[in-house]
């Protein structure tokens, strides 16, 4: 437990000297701790999130109210799972683009995992009104300037380059993102239901409506036409 609030008090307090300490602890360093932190995190945000949509629901969370406790399970698996496959970003995007040799892939697993002491902090800040999601974002690319800064620190790789190839990877990918969660609560907030509801919610109505409009067209022109003729 004390290693575990040590790793989130240095990541927030001290990342610089946390980032040393994983490059001087070596590449054959255990990753264990590193795997217990990024569930714990996962585990502490997806609680924070639980609570937050039970007792301030917003417009966007759909379906029964319950629902919203299911992220302290899935927030943590997600959470989990999503820290080997970003590993895997870094460990490719440092050798293969930046350091151009094979290295430790656990080197960049235990500099992603470091970077879990965030997100509990981003899940309490978007329960602010109005600015929290701004807020949650900035810590998101403080974030990311950690671990761009830590890969420099840890891996030797060339600074400029390094902030060059990086940023842009991860600005993409974190545009993607905001893209994908805009895309996701306008749907959620009815865009889908609503457009059906309002237009295509009653399709033998909306037929029968304008069969009858066009007969009743056609008959007024045939009329007319006959009016016309006797003239």
């Amino acid at each position: 437990m004390s290693n575990l609030i040590g790793m989130f008090m240095s990541a927030w307090l001290s990342p610089w000297t946390a980032m040393q300490q994983i490059k001087d602890a070596g590449e054959t360093a255990e990753v264990k701790s590193s795997m217990t932190f990024v569930i714990a995190m996962g585990l502490i945000s997806g609680l924070i999130t639980a609570v937050i949509g039970a007792v301030v629901p917003t417009a966007a969370v759909g379906g029964p109210k319950w629902m919203v406790w299911l992220s302290v399970v899935i927030v943590p698996l997600v959470s989990f799972l999503g820290s080997f496959i970003g590993a895997l970003i870094i460990w490719a995007l440092v050798d293969g683009l930046l350091r151009g040799k094979a290295s430790q892939y656990w080197t960049s697993y235990r500099i992603l995992a470091l970077l879990a002491a965030f997100s509990p902090v981003a899940a309490i800040l978007t329960a602010i009104p109005k600015v929290g999601q701004y807020l949650a974002i900035a810590v998101n690319v403080w974030a990311t300037i950690v671990m761009i800064r830590g890969i420099i620190i840890v891996r030797n790789t060339p600074p400029v380059r390094t902030w060059i190839t990086c940023g842009i990877l991860f600005a993409a990918l974190f545009a993607i993102g905001v893209l994908a969660r805009v895309a996701a609560t306008n749907q959620s907030l009815g865009g889908v239901n609503d457009f059906g509801a309002a237009d295509f919610g009653n399709d033998e109505d909306f037929g029968t409506a304008t069969g009858d409009d066009l007969d009743k067209q056609l008959q007024d022109l045939a009329e007319k036409a006959q009016s016309e003729t006797k003239k």
